[in-house]
């Protein structure tokens, strides 16, 4: 066998370590670096040598381990006996190919790569550049042992670079990039659907146009909807690439004072050479497709250093007419993949786990393939984790995984209770670091799970040295919409953890998730807090939590918190405040406060027509919130809210025919949301049943049977009851599972209205009596339900022979209608007479 490949054996069978060599002076500095690196790959004497044993003898044992040397210069280094001894043995390894890499970085502002005392070949063979912030140190050490990784272990590198198709786009890439006609873009961004590959694109675009290296890491952050520059300045600065001092009262401080600070953050990070990743959600490239206000003003300040800062992978379209005005800003959006980008992506994944899959599995695995990466990976990973025949059997999680990946992943668990409540427990918050995780739960226990939950697409990690996760937040809306809780144990931790914090807040440097999740607890929980560490868009998230949480105590608390906020309104940005201003108004529409008419007078059309729709319907004036909602499809005909809406009005008002189109609608755009297929089915239901596709009535019983939330669970039990009245004529059948749905269920009346339905349509009028006594008790004029409930009420009373009662009651309960509509129910009821 050759010496070189022996080498290369040799390599393989050693794990990949960093010989942290430094001067005992500089201690301090490189224990920070250390700790920045995982604890079973650094070599540094104080941890690592062994007690007792000669210090030599340690240096060249820990050598011998190395596979890169990292060499800390400063002016004590220098002057060492013990670090020109390890120098030395270093570049004796390395030419001896035991040692792979020596990287040497300055840390000391007296000395530089001119320094004499610095070795020859060291200067020829090195860029040797000062690194004075720790965390960029870390950064590119484990930049550097990346490198070794893809040298020793191909496959690894080989599984990064697995990324098939976009050829056109990266081509263009590359040629806006070797553009010399056009200034260099300092932001470039990414858009398209979730899970449609868009950082991967980023990555290997910049790779492709070498401005990158395929090592390269970015340092990430998230931008949420409801962010605004606030948030931006402190998670950037949490990257830890800068050090410009302690940022305060960003509350009161003026728009223009927060776009210097932001400026001087970035004017760092572009001295380091480093490129940001955002993964933005609409903070900065918004719905409409503009870019914010306060971002463009950071960019027009650093434009001059000709330096790519920023990479966007956005949810949000950029608008390619202001980036062709604005040379520094670059467009790309990112479509589902093509028949022939699925095949490639499948055939080089299957290869690369050696699965040998012949053409006719082949195609039956890209025949349930929609278009995303990410379900092509999750197809092949299935295959390789159980069997073909296993894949082959359950193949609808793989046609579900695109609409639905959330559910799919969710219930790996549902019979693990310790990995579910604990991914409830990640769900809590924005996004996490380790430190604080670990400072709540045990690690040994943990930190398994987390890596497992990483390598499964349920958590990402974010941060300059990914020190921060956050679980998916696809997976995230999933848990939070589907009303899944969490244990006590978690819930006592946090709230422990909550009481101290506010007891024991002081200006020092908080963890930043720890910060966020603290700051929303104690104001959900309204104790009194210094203005000076809020941030508004915490605010916002706060609003949101207390809106969707529901009930009229914690929508009057959603108000007082928006009326805070607004306070300081001259020192937030526009987006923020229409945040806050619409939430207020959603609040005092639920609340049926006439307060709301003077507050929706700041918002703009069709958001004021839409909002206007709201509070007729909850206030159950049906024909203006019918009216309303048509104005914005007049100004946005596809807005997917106002349809959702009219259908559901037109259903209220026994219109199934004009309910039909704007449920389909609805349904067809989101097929797994519990609300959308239970309008579509009620609609459905009232069709002869001739006239109904059976098929699509079995899909969407199918889709909620195995949704496992509680709504859709409820939802599941009404429509089960209907279908097996309407279409096979099993009515006893069906009272049976609506009637276990009402005690399975006994704080939600839907399953009650239900049984009112089933009783008329099959005159059982003692189940309709016990219908309406349990809605008697339960139903209130504010009810969404009881204008439903008085007309439940008027039938029953005309089936026992009270006509004239059920018309005084209706004439007196149903202000809502108009005469004409008041007179249809009349002539309703006396068709129930005979």
């Amino acid at each position: 066998m050759a010496l070189k490949e022996r080498d290369i054996i040799e390599k393989r069978k050693k794990m990949i370590k960093c010989f942290l060599s430094h001067s005992s002076c500089d201690k301090d500095y490189v224990r920070n670096v250390a700790k920045g690196l995982r604890k079973e790959i650094r070599i540094i004497d104080e941890q690592t040598f062994e007690k007792g044993m000669s210090p030599s003898e340690e240096i060249i044992n820990g050598l011998d381990e190395t596979s890169l040397f990292v060499l800390f210069l400063s002016e004590s280094a220098l002057e060492s006996p013990w670090v020109k001894e390890e120098i030395k043995l270093a570049k004796d390894r390395v030419e001896q190919g035991k040692i792979s890499r020596i990287y040497p970085i300055i840390i000391d502002e007296k000395i530089n790569f001119k320094d004499p005392r610095i070795p020859l070949w060291m200067k020829n063979d090195f860029n040797i550049q000062p690194i004075k912030k720790t965390k960029v140190a870390i950064r590119k050490i484990n930049d550097r042992l990346r490198e070794i990784v893809f040298q020793t272990h191909p496959t690894i590198k080989e599984r990064q670079k697995i990324f098939v198709g976009r050829n056109e786009k990266i081509t263009k890439v590359e040629q806006r990039f070797d553009d010399f006609d056009k200034l260099p873009p300092i932001v470039f961004a990414a858009s398209g659907l979730n899970s449609i590959g868009r950082k991967s694109f980023i990555k290997q675009s910049l790779i492709k146009s070498s401005i990158i290296r395929e090592s390269y890491e970015f340092p990430v952050i998230q931008m949420e909807a409801s962010d605004s520059i606030e948030d931006f300045i402190l998670k950037i600065d949490d990257l830890g690439l800068s050090d410009i001092g302690d940022i305060k009262d960003l509350l009161t401080t003026s728009m223009e004072e927060k776009v210097k600070i932001a400026v001087k953050i970035i004017e760092e990070v572009i001295l380091e050479k480093e490129r940001i990743l955002i993964d933005d959600k609409g903070a900065i490239i918004q719905p409409e497709s503009n870019v914010v206000s306060w971002f463009v003003d950071i960019i027009d300040q650093i434009k001059g250093n000709e330096h790519l800062v920023f990479c966007i992978a956005s949810t949000f379209r950029g608008n390619k007419t202001f980036s062709n005005k604005n040379q520094e800003y670059y467009f790309e959006e990112i479509p589902e993949l093509n028949f022939n980008e699925k095949k490639g992506l499948l055939k080089r994944y299957s290869e690369f786990k050696e699965l040998d899959l012949d053409r006719d599995n082949l195609k039956f695995v890209l025949d349930i393939l929609s278009g995303y990466p990410e379900q092509v990976l999750f197809a092949v990973d299935s295959i390789s984790d159980t069997s073909l025949f296993a894949v082959k059997r359950d193949s609808h999680h793989i046609r579900e995984y695109a609409d639905d990946k959330a559910k799919v992943i969710v219930e790996r668990f549902i019979s693990d209770e310790n990995r579910l409540t604990f991914l409830y427990f990640l769900s809590k918050f924005e996004f996490i670091s380790y430190e604080f995780l670990f400072s709540l739960v045990d690690e040994n226990e943990f930190f398994p799970i987390v890596n497992e939950f990483i390598n499964l697409s349920i958590c990402d990690q974010l941060g300059v040295n990914n020190d921060y996760i956050r679980v998916n937040k696809v997976i995230q809306d999933y848990i939070s919409r589907s009303k899944f809780g969490t244990s006590n144990h978690y819930d006592e931790l946090l709230n422990k953890h909550m009481r101290n914090f506010i007891t024991e807040y002081s200006d020092d440097n908080k963890d930043l998730s720890e910060y966020i999740y603290s700051i929303q607890e104690a104001i959900r929980s309204g104790q009194d807090i210094d203005d000076r560490i809020l941030v508004p868009s915490y605010f916002v998230k706060t609003i949101k939590s207390l809106y969707e949480k529901g009930g009229s105590s914690n929508y009057k608390e959603s108000i007082r918190l928006a009326n805070r906020i607004l306070e300081n309104s001259q020192y937030l940005h526009d987006s923020v405040i229409n945040h806050i201003k619409f939430m207020k108004c959603q609040c005092l529409a639920r609340l049926h406060d006439g307060e709301f008419f003077t507050a929706v007078r700041d918002i703009k059309d069709p958001e004021s027509s839409f909002l206007h729709g709201f509070y007729f319907r909850l206030t159950r004036q049906r024909h203006k919130a019918i009216q309303s909602y048509k104005r914005v499809l007049e100004k946005r005909p596809s807005d997917a809210r106002a349809k959702g809406e009219l259908a559901l009005l037109y259903l209220q008002n026994d219109e199934y025919d004009l309910a039909l189109g704007f449920a389909r609608d609805v349904y067809e755009r989101q097929k797994n949301n519990p609300i959308n297929a239970n309008m579509y089915l009620n609609c459905l239901f009232y069709k002869d049943k001739d006239l109904v596709d059976r098929n699509v009535v079995n899909e969407i019983l199918d889709k909620l049977g195995s949704n496992k939330s509680q709504r859709a669970q409820e939802i599941f039990c009404s429509a089960k009851a209907k279908a097996l009245a309407k279409f096979e004529g099993k009515v006893d059948e069906a009272f049976d599972v609506i009637e276990q749905g009402i005690q399975d269920f006994p704080e939600i009346k839907y399953p009650v209205l239900t049984l009112c339905d089933l009783a008329i349509q099959n005159r059982k009028i003692d189940k309709l009596k016990y219908a309406i006594e349990i809605l008697e008790r339960t139903d209130s004029q504010k009810s969404q339900t009881f204008g439903s409930f008085i007309r439940y009420k008027a039938i029953y009373l005309t089936l026992i022979g009270q006509y004239s009662n059920a018309v005084s009651l209706c004439n007196s309960e149903l202000s809502e209608l108009t005469a004409t509509e008041l007179e249809q129910f009349f002539e309703k009821l006396r068709q129930y007479q005979k």
